[in-house]
């Protein structure tokens, strides 16, 4: 186009120069459009053999072919990959075609760049947007999974066969009083043999039929899943894990039993319950107490109940003059003659101070709690022991101060007269039920678990190691 250009001028520029004829000038116009149509079709042939591609060689053309071949039957083997074609050429890769998804079209991709020979990739395919092409392989999916589950519906019927089988043998082992080495006195302890050999009958029974389906594998993933998920719980909820950990081993153990007076820490009471999370106590004067089985695990604990024998003590100031041997007799005497006192051990006088004006003398005696209220006898045995130091001359003075006077050095002292008031009749001393009846009430009306509640077992077992406990009548 350039050199028409110039010929074309070079032309009018020597028309104009040279002094011609009209006939000449035109002359000369044709000859330029002539050079100029000329040039034009030069160009034009230049052009066209510029767009006709360089041929290949046979060699080139055979390994381009195998090359469409490979992937042009990998891709109609694929679903995803079936509405895509492959055209090579001199070892460049055209791919057309539409996939569901970008995922598809990298596949492709990347398959074409694995071969050898495979110089340059075109990669054309497009993602398809059409609702129908997206939901056809959900709609096959579902139905392979319908008709799947129909060519195995006999199977998963005897799987449904076996898993209902071994949870009623499970309920039916629940239920049973198993052979001895379940034969202890801790029910709670009872009652978790049973349900392990329950849940573990189950469990084998549901590994059964996952077998029989083929999809054993699902049990790895569950115990897995169900790993870290305990794993996520127990890091959340530290304290209520710990409490409810703390609760097992409690009634594993059992420190106490269903109406023991005991201290923890700080806090006086006879138990309610035992609950997974925590242990509930009413207190001597009625008031519930909700103790965590974290802080009873942790925390020492006095326990009254278990020991059935308790004892009581006081203390009495005696006259500096009086005769210490005849009043530890007769304060030994007076306890030994009291109903509630135990015979053995025996009850002790011993003198523990020398005071100014006294001598501290401390009483000692035991009770058995399953007879006798220890308050009740204590009150009674203070009572009588004064009644009888009195009958016995034996005083028990106030503290004395001496004053002296200007016109005289004499002392006085004021000398007690013993006592001679007849020992009363002695008071109730039983065992005070008002707590425990409370406490009954209270579990009458309570739907809390009770962890140290067990079957008949356990009254078995209670009514055989605890004595029957007297009326206070006799």
């Amino acid at each position: 186009m350039l050199r028409s250009r110039v010929l074309t001028a070079l032309c009018l520029t020597a028309a104009l120069a040279a002094p011609a004829s009209t006939a000449t000038a035109a002359r000369a116009v044709q000859d330029s459009a002539l050079a100029q149509d000329t040039a034009q079709l030069q160009d034009s042939a230049l052009a066209q053999d510029a767009a006709v591609p360089e041929p290949v060689s046979t060699d080139r053309a055979s390994r381009d072919e195998r090359i469409r071949s490979e992937l042009q039957a990998v891709f109609d083997r694929v679903p995803t990959l079936s509405r895509v074609d492959v055209t090579v050429d001199a070892g460049v890769v055209r791919l057309d075609g539409t996939v569901l998804n970008a995922e598809g079209r990298d596949r492709a991709a990347a398959m074409a760049e694995s071969l050898d020979d495979v110089i340059f990739l075109d990669n054309r395919i497009r993602v398809s947007t059409s609702i129908d092409e997206q939901l056809q392989p959900t709609w096959s999916r579902l139905r392979e999974l319908g008709y799947g589950t129909l060519a195995k519906l006999p199977l998963l019927l005897v799987a449904v066969l076996i898993i209902a089988v071994a949870s009623a043998l499970g309920s039916l082992l629940a239920r049973w009083s198993g052979p001895a080495f379940l034969d202890t006195r801790n029910p709670f302890l009872q009652n978790l043999i049973r349900r392990f050999l329950q849940s573990a009958l189950v469990v084998v029974g549901f590994i059964v039929a996952l077998d029989l389906l083929d999809a054993t594998a699902l049990v790895g993933a569950v115990v897995g899943t169900a790993g870290l998920a305990g794993l996520a719980i127990g890091f959340a909820f530290k304290d209520i894990v710990e409490n409810y950990l703390a609760g097992t081993i409690l009634a594993l153990r059992q420190p106490f039993s269903k109406n023991d007076e005991i201290v923890v820490d700080t806090f006086h009471g006879k138990v309610v319950r035992l609950t997974p999370r925590e242990t509930i106590l009413m207190t001597l004067d009625g008031n519930h107490v909700r103790l965590p089985n974290a802080l009873i695990f942790r925390s020492p604990m006095v326990n009254f109940t278990r020991n059935p024998l308790r004892q009581f003590q006081f203390d009495a100031g005696l006259g500096m003059q009086d005769d210490l041997v005849h009043a530890r007799k007769v304060a030994v005497d007076t306890l030994l003659a009291m109903d509630g006192v135990l015979k053995e051990p025996p009850p002790q006088a011993l003198i523990m101070d020398l005071g100014s004006s006294s001598v501290t003398m401390r009483f000692l005696g035991w009770t058995d709690q399953r007879v006798s209220e220890t308050l009740r006898v204590r009150s009674e045995a203070i009572r009588f022991v004064k009644l009888a130091l009195d009958g016995a001359g034996i005083t028990m003075p106030s503290p004395e101060y001496v004053v002296q006077m200007p016109s005289s050095s004499v002392r006085a002292t004021a000398t007690p007269t013993p006592s001679s008031a007849p020992l009363l009749h002695q008071a109730d001393v039983s065992v005070d039920r008002t707590v425990d009846d409370q406490i009954a009430a209270d579990r009458r009306v309570s739907d809390e678990a009770d962890l140290l509640d067990g079957a008949s077992i356990e009254k078995q077992s209670a009514k055989s190691s605890r004595p029957p406990v007297p009326d206070a009548d006799s």
